[in-house]
Formats: structure tokens, C-alpha cells, sequence
């Protein structure tokens, strides 16, 4: 019986006691698609490891029924809460086993976490029902009542009674199958001993690929009927990862079977469940003729990505939730690896320097967090999936592998994942495992980095030792701020691998002071330097005037494209710290003219966005000159695509297309680029794929009513996920106010699913003229949006505010945010919120000067 009085006051809120421990749970669970609720008991043997008067564990939104422990009936009380369910015996639990059952409802919420509904239109028009589930961070016990903390490992049995026909799936095999009454009952193996994180089921009208055999380990494409055309690329990624993350880590795949299941409603990108993998349809199912190097690209690094976690994170995971940066981190490191090993044409870890400036941009703020700090609550937990986790995490390890080397890295983490196998870890217990096998400071560096906050800028200054030409290297934090360019006078200071190029030569140093102890002497005494060589450090370089003067246009192209894009990439930070003017920057960016790389010409237009959104009208039209100036001669060389060529250099012509389509106004581009379009509206297949995204982006910021109308077609009518998706994006880049008003109701509307609607708002938002208005309705609706949409998109949606930059809505933002705070993402809104400070800075300081110049 519920007897609210037994419940024990005095625990931690977000900590279970410890005093019984979960080694198995038997799971039988019966949904009812038509009504969206399920029904389930649950049992759960128990190591007690003292003698005890109740047990403590999780449960939430869960309606329970009845407690039995060894048997016998228990009192029982939900704490809503702190989502815990206290049960207590009439005499105490002994030390020894024990078993408790508990039986429960639930409901198949719209929400995309614990046990869930996602729903999609057969072929004649009816909406079907799926029954799936997200349990990371803490749902699981939304669908079950569980031990919901990820030290709390367990083999999971799973049972589930469903209506014939449908095809449920979960962790492990199926291993028994009955019929009777119109009801199926599905038994599945037994797991691993696993975190319940990981536990999942999928419940519906669904098929499946047939099975492609991956060294002994089945591997499927789980799909809505209708789509098995689009799976066969995923299915080949899949199977080379699964391959090359066994060779890498030197451990067998430690489950039975793989299954990559595409949801036509999922809040995140993917997730790691084991033997059940499940995604975002866009994000898994793809076509190759239709699709682009980027779109094909992001379903191989979250397949890679997923993968990577089955034995970094699934077979060894975090004791606690502030590790998750290192499950996340890792396997961000190991999708870019494998994506490259996978398709090395892509040049992977060139691109990654792109994903890692998100993070430099996050941690350039005082707002921003280590990248290991302590975590409590659920709140809290969900708030350390950001780029700091992901991004800056995983530009720490690339940074550490090519200080020590690939083979050594890897034998450290073969090292530690062999030594802590389906256990629990802290941070340093993989410091310490790379240590034990490479002899190298690796805790001593590597918590410098984990535990402070920030990141340095690296100074090199000219200087003579005793007749020789040397270089000084120095580091400083660095900071968006107005104060001594950005520069922190009070630096904490990191032990930095620091690769410096000057000739032949290549110098490696630990900088670990303020200034280097000896100064590098330098082999080519009037060559130009190069530090981060290579260019996978996590800092950003200043050079001093004559350093500067000698990276000249032969020099230019003696780097690589991942140094050039760092010289970019750093030029714009300059400016937003207030080292570098507007008007300088574009002067700098224009010495790019002859550049044809693809991952420079992202940097080059990051920053030409930017300097974009300083300027009034009265200034753009110039503006967009210098832009088209800079941008026709690397298109016009490009020409028409060819039969074979790189799939970077249809990326480029594709970017360089929307470039000048869009932000230089170039009527011939746009002209073209509305034939395009009309030729792909009628057969996809007949345009370039980068052309007819990029042409899709410049037809609707250019477009009208008409145009608009027509994208909503686009929306209901493409043939992939990727190509509905480019039309409903393309929604937030009309440059009409009404239209964007449109586009925030159409987003708020049945017609979007609630896993897309968040970033079409924040696209709008977005938007240079409009953005504004867009704001003011995420206001106005705040509440309908958060009743809507997944608690983790929240955030998100609203990142954008911090491209309005005039002071009025910086007031108007944050008096909104300071009366509707964001509990699940508090210092997440912090970051945004500063980030809008210093880019309304950036065009206070910078906006008049630029226009004159530029007028």
C-alpha cells in the first residue's frame, strides 16, 4: 500500500544510498499503442550489502500498484519530487539477496524521453504508433522502476506482451516468441551487466534489413515500412565501423547483435543503447545520389559516433554524470577517426577544426565551465551535453594523440578499456591507463585542461639569443572581452603541447609556464613560423608584426588547409576580442581570393557572416561587393561539376553558391540558382546535390509568397529525410517579416514535429533582418513552446538571441530570461547570454568605422 509517512528524510536528493545494489532485473512490460499508456512489473534481485529497513530507488510519472520483497506484500511511498519510490519491509532486509517486484502503469508520453510515442503516415494516409524509448540521462525510471544512476549496473531481462504484428525490439536477441489471443510475448536474451541508461525497447509497424554478418555479430536497419532503399549506405557504415572500432580497441563487440533503428521522432541525434541503436531518421537513413557530402558525412559520424560507444561508455562507463563529458568526448574523437579511416577523401579531421571553434567561441567566455565539474541533479546532468562536452572534449584528446603519438594513445585506451570492462571509472582512471603505457605526464597535462576552465591564446614574439634568430612562446587566457583585447592579465596556466614548424624543422614543447623556459631557436632564420603546426592544439595563435609579415602569399600556401583555416579562424576571434578591426579582418580575408579549399572557405565565411550583421543597410550593398569580389573568381574556376571529381570540390562550389547567392546578392547566382531549383523540384537527380541545397537556400532568401509555398511542398512531398528537411529549414530564410512570423507558427503548428520545430525557430531567429521579430514570438509563446518541445531543446532554440546585437534587445533578452529562467540548461543560457553581450560590443565598437570604411 502507498503510506507517504514512510518516506526517509535526510538522503542526498540526487544520490541513492548504497546499502542494496541491483545484479538483475527481469522487466516484462505490455504497451497499449492504441491509448498510449503500458502496463509492467518489474523484478529485481539484490546484493544487500548491510542490513537495511527499506530500499530506495527511482520512479517517475509511474503509477505503482504494489511492492513485494521476497514475496511478501511491502509499504511503499513515491516521492515526486526527487522521483523515488521508498519501500519498506515489516521486519529489515538481511545482508545476503534479495528480490523486490513491483508492479506499475505509465503512459506513452509526447515528451521523446523514459518510455515514449512517435508516431508516422503509412502509405494510406492513417498515423501508426510507435512505442520507444530515450532513458539517457535519468528516464529509465519513467518506464520502469529501477536504480537509475549509471554506477548501478546490472544484466537486464526483458520481456514484452504485444499486439500481434508488431515488431518489438530491444538490447539482446529474441530468443522465444509466443501467439495467444491476439497478443505476442517476446522474450529477449539477457544483456551484459549494463547502466540502465542504456536499456531499450521499440514497439510497432516496423522493418527490418536483412542481417549483414559483421565478423560473427548480425547488424540490421530497423525502419518505418517504405524506406529500406534509403538504409543501404547506413548499413555500410555500420558494418566498416563496427569492424575498425574492434581492430582499434583490440576487444571483440561486447554485445550479440546490432540494431540502428531510425525513429521518425527522436529529441537527440542518436543513442548509444546497446545492441539497440536508436536515431534520428535523418541521421541514419540516407540516399548517396541525392544527398550531400554533409548530409552523408553526419550519418556517418553519429553511426561512428554510436558505435564508438558500445565499448566506451556501454562495456566501461562513468561512475557518476560528470563523466559523461569523457563518454561523450571520446566518442566525438573516435566518429572523426573512423569517419576518416571510413572515407579519407573527406579529409575528417580537417573539418573537425571547424566543430572545434564552437567550442573556442563557448569557452572564449567568462560564463563558460570546466570541462569536468561536479553534478548533482538531473538538471545538472542534462546541461553537460554541449560543445564543451562534445566538441572541446574531443579537440582535447586529438590534441593529446598527436602529442604522444596514434599507436601509444591507443595502447593507453586499449589498456584502460581492457582493465575496467563492464566496471565503472572516473576521469583519471583513463589518464592513468595511457600513463601506465607511454611513461608521459599524461594526468599532469591533461588535468590542467579538464579541471580549469578556458583555454590559452599562444604568443610568439621575434627575439635574438646571442646572434641566432629565436622565438618566445607565451600563453595567456583568452577572453571576449573589452579589456586589454581580450587578454587575461590574471592567467591560470596549462601545460600545453605546442608544435612549432620554422623550415624542415618541426619543434615539439610543453609550454607549462607563462613563457617558455628556453626560447626555440629557429633553423631558417628569416623563414616564416609556424606554430600549432599541424593545427590540432586547443589554443588560438598571435604572432608579432614581423612573425605576421612573414606568413606571406608563398607562404600561404606551404600550410596545410588546417593551418590556413586556423590563421582565419583566429583572425575573427581577433576581432571579437577587439584585437584585430573590422576593416582589417576583411582586408586580411580578401588575401584568400585564390584559396580552394573547402574548410577555408567555411572559416572565411564564418567571418564574412559576421562582419555582415555589423553594418545597417545603407552600408551592405558595398558590403556585398567586396563579398562578390572575393567569392566569383574561385566559382567561376570551378565551373559545372564533372564526373568524378572530389567530393570536397562539390561541397565548395556549393558553399561558394550560396555565398554569393545569399550574402553578396549576386543576381546571376541567384537567377541561376532559381533554374536549379525548379530542375530539381521536378527530378532530383538531374541537379548536383550541392547545388540543389545551396540552390534551395538562395531561392527562399530571395524568394516570395509564391516561393514559400512552394518549400512547403518541398516538406510534404520529399523523398528523403534530408530533402524535407532543406525545405523546412529553408522557411527561416525568406526576407520578408511576414513570412518569418509564418515560419515561427508553422513551427509551433502539428505540421512540424516537435524534434524539428526548436531549430526552425532558432533558424528564424537567426535570420539578419528578421531575427528580431522571430524573437518577440519565442517570447510571446514561451509557454505553448516549453509545453511542447523536449526540455533538451529548449536551449537551443533560443542559442540564436545572441546574434541580436543592438542594446535594446540585449535589455529585452535578458529581463525575459531573468523572469523564465532555463533550470535544465542554466549556465548554458549564462554562455548565450554573455555571447549577445559581447557581439552588441563587437558592432557598438566596430559599426561606424566599418561603414565609413567600407562607404
Amino acid at each position: 500500500m502507498e503510506t507517504p509517512s514512510i518516506i526517509t528524510k535526510g538522503h542526498d536528493p540526487y544520490r541513492l544510498p548504497t546499502g542494496a545494489r541491483p545484479t538483475r532485473y527481469d522487466v516484462r512490460l505490455r504497451p497499449s499503442l492504441e491509448d498510449s499508456s503500458f502496463s509492467g512489473e518489474v523484478k529485481i534481485q539484490l546484493d544487500v550489502e548491510r542490513w537495511i529497513d527499506e530500499l530506495v530507488l527511482n520512479a517517475a510519472e509511474l503509477e505503482i500498484h504494489g511492492c513485494q520483497i521476497d514475496g511478501v506484500d511491502a509499504q511503499w511511498a513515491l516521492e515526486e519530487s526527487t522521483e523515488r519510490l521508498f519501500v519498506r519491509p515489516g521486519l529489515s532486509i538481511a545482508e545476503g539477496s534479495a528480490t523486490l517486484v513491483v508492479q506499475f502503469d505509465g503512459v506513452l508520453n509526447d515528451m521523446l524521453r523514459g518510455f515514449y510515442r512517435s508516431t508516422y503516415i503509412d502509405s494510406n494516409g492513417d498515423e501508426q504508433v510507435i512505442a520507444t524509448t530515450q532513458m539517457e540521462a535519468t528516464d529509465c525510471r519513467r518506464s520502469f522502476p529501477c536504480w537509475d544512476e549509471p554506477e548501478f549496473k546490472a544484466i537486464f531481462g526483458v520481456t514484452l506482451d504485444v499486439a500481434e504484428g508488431l515488431t518489438a525490439i530491444s538490447n539482446a536477441p529474441e530468443v522465444e516468441q509466443t501467439t495467444i489471443d491476439g497478443r505476442t510475448t517476446i522474450t529477449f536474451a539477457d544483456t551484459m551487466t549494463m547502466s540502465t541508461y542504456l536499456v531499450a525497447f521499440v514497439v510497432g509497424r516496423l522493418e527490418a534489413t536483412e542481417a549483414v554478418d559483421v565478423d560473427g555479430t548480425p547488424l540490421r536497419v530497423v525502419h518505418v515500412p517504405g524506406n529500406e532503399h534509403l538504409t543501404a549506405f547506413g548499413l555500410d557504415v555500420g558494418a566498416f565501423c563496427l569492424r575498425w572500432f574492434q581492430n582499434y580497441y583490440g576487444i571483440a563487440y561486447p554485445g550479440d547483435k546490432v540494431d540502428l533503428v531510425a525513429l521518425p521522432d527522436f529529441a537527440a541525434g542518436a543513442m548509444e543503447n546497446l545492441g539497440c541503436i536508436t536515431f534520428r531518421e535523418s541521421l541514419l537513413l540516407v540516399d548517396p545520389d541525392t544527398s550531400t557530402q554533409n548530409e552523408r558525412q553526419q550519418v556517418t559520424d553519429v553511426v561512428a559516433h554510436e558505435l564508438a560507444h558500445m565499448w566506451f561508455g556501454d562495456l566501461v562507463t562513468m561512475r557518476w554524470w560528470n563523466g559523461i563529458w569523457l563518454n561523450e568526448a571520446f566518442a566525438t574523437f573516435m566518429e572523426v577517426a573512423a569517419c576518416d579511416a571510413y572515407r579519407p577523401e573527406w579529409e575528417r579531421w580537417t573539418s573537425f577544426g571547424v566543430e572545434r571553434t564552437v567550442a573556442f567561441e563557448t569557452d572564449s567566455l567568462v560564463s563558460t565551465r570546466p570541462v569536468e565539474f561536479e553534478v548533482r541533479s538531473p538538471d545538472e546532468c542534462e546541461g553537460m551535453f554541449d560543445v564543451l562536452t562534445y566538441q572541446k572534449g574531443g579537440a582535447l584528446l586529438r590534441m593529446l594523440e598527436q602529442y604522444l603519438g596514434e599507436d601509444r594513445f591507443r595502447e593507453g585506451v586499449s589498456n584502460y578499456l581492457r582493465t575496467h570492462s563492464y566496471g565503472n571509472t572516473e576521469t583519471n582512471d583513463l589518464w592513468d591507463a595511457i600513463e601506465i603505457t607511454t611513461g608521459d605526464p599524461v594526468r599532469r597535462l591533461m588535468d590542467s585542461w579538464i579541471w580549469q576552465p578556458g583555454f590559452p591564446l599562444i604568443s610568439a614574439t621575434l627575439t635574438d639569443v646571442d646572434g641566432a634568430s629565436a622565438v618566445v612562446l607565451e600563453q595567456r587566457r583568452l577572453r571576449f572581452d573589452d579589456s586589454h583585447g581580450g587578454i587575461d592579465d590574471d592567467s591560470p596556466i596549462w601545460i600545453v603541447p605546442v608544435h612549432v614548424r620554422n623550415g624542415d624543422t618541426t619543434t615539439k614543447v610543453l609550454l607549462d609556464a607563462e613563457q617558455t623556459a628556453e626560447p626555440i631557436i629557429l633553423t631558417d632564420p628569416s623563414g616564416p613560423v609556424v606554430v600549432n603546426a599541424g593545427g590540432h592544439g586547443f589554443f588560438r595563435v598571435a604572432y608579432d608584426s614581423e612573425l605576421r609579415a612573414r606568413i606571406d602569399a608563398d607562404a600561404l600556401a606551404s600550410l596545410s588547409t588546417l593551418e590556413r583555416y586556423n590563421l582565419v579562424d583566429d583572425a575573427w576571434s581577433a576581432t571579437i576580442a577587439g584585437r584585430l578591426s573590422a576593416s582589417d579582418l576583411l582586408t586580411f580575408l580578401e588575401r584568400f581570393r585564390d584559396e580552394r579549399e573547402h574548410t577555408v572557405w567555411q572559416a572565411i565565411v564564418v567571418a564574412l557572416r559576421g562582419l555582415s550583421r555589423l553594418i545597417d543597410d545603407a552600408a551592405f550593398e558595398a558590403f556585398q561587393q567586396r563579398v562578390r569580389t572575393l567569392a566569383n573568381p574561385a566559382l567561376e574556376q570551378l565551373g559545372e561539376p564533372t564526373a568524378g571529381e572530389s567530393d570536397l570540390t562539390g561541397k565548395l562550389r556549393g558553399l561558394l553558391t550560396s555565398t554569393l547567392g545569399v550574402l553578396g546578392g549576386d543576381l546571376g547566382v541567384q537567377a541561376r540558382c532559381r533554374e536549379l531549383f525548379d530542375a530539381a523540384s521536378d527530378d532530383p537527380g538531374q541537379v548536383d546535390p550541392e547545388l540543389t541545397a545551396a540552390a534551395t537556400s538562395v531561392v527562399a532568401a530571395s524568394g516570395d509568397v509564391e516561393t514559400y509555398e512552394r518549400m512547403l511542398v518541398g516538406i510534404k512531398n520529399g523523398s528523403t529525410p534530408q530533402e524535407q528537411l532543406r525545405h523546412l529549414y529553408a522557411l527561416a530564410e525568406f526576407d520578408e517579416e511576414v513570412l518569418i512570423i509564418r515560419t515561427c507558427e508553422f513551427a509551433m503548428s502539428d505540421a512540424v514535429k516537435s524534434q524539428n520545430a526548436p531549430y526552425l525557430i532558432r533558424l528564424a531567429i537567426a535570420n539578419r533582418r528578421h531575427g528580431p521579430a522571430a524573437w518577440s514570438f519565442v517570447r510571446d509563446n514561451w509557454s505553448a513552446a516549453n509545453e511542447r518541445f523536449p526540455s533538451n531543446t529548449i536551449v537551443r532554440m533560443v542559442d540564436t538571441v545572441k546574434l541580436l546585437n543592438s542594446p535594446s534587445l540585449v535589455e529585452d533578452v535578458e529581463a525575459f530570461f531573468a523572469e523564465h529562467p532555463i533550470d535544465q540548461a542554466a549556465q548554458t543560457l549564462d554562455q548565450v547570454l554573455e555571447r549577445q553581450r559581447v557581439n552588441t560590443a563587437l558592432r557598438t565598437r566596430e559599426s561606424d568605422r566599418f561603414s565609413a570604411d567600407l562607404t
